[in-house]
């Protein structure tokens, strides 16, 4: 059987303020590409400085995915707030998504980047609201 995992992850930002929407979809576009490759679906939003990230897939996929990120400059601070195997990936039909350029912040992440909850539940709901993702 076949496990999957669903981690989410901060880290701070070290992009300049006026790079940041061009910076996410670079960022969004190539890990679509990257991530498709190793099975593994998600969310990525950058807000207030912090970028948010929701990944889905094999345990070992995301283990090497998040090894690979630590070597990003793009970002620093790099802290997993919660992982926890799922039955199934909320995220399908592509391989990562971002939130749209006219979605505003959401408020609920704000919340959550003050007091980081450790269970996936309200940080999946959040980023999947804010992508858009249909349920």
């Amino acid at each position: 059987m076949n496990t999957l995992d669903c981690l989410i992850y901060i880290s701070r930002a070290t992009l300049a303020p006026v790079e940041n929407r061009r910076q996410l979809d670079d960022i969004v576009e190539v890990s679509a590409y990257r991530n498709a490759e190793a099975g593994i679906t998600g969310i990525l939003t950058l807000q207030n400085g912090y970028f948010i990230q929701l990944l889905e897939g094999a345990p070992s996929a995301l283990d090497l995915l998040m090894l690979h990120l630590h070597f990003d400059k793009r970002h620093k601070d790099i802290h997993i707030v919660a992982r926890e195997t799922i039955a199934r990936k909320d995220i399908t039909g592509w391989s990562m998504i971002g939130p749209a350029p006219s979605v505003p912040p959401h408020p609920l992440i704000d919340a959550m980047l003050a007091r980081p909850p450790s269970s996936v539940r309200p940080w999946r709901e959040a980023l999947i609201e804010m992508a858009g993702v249909p349920a």
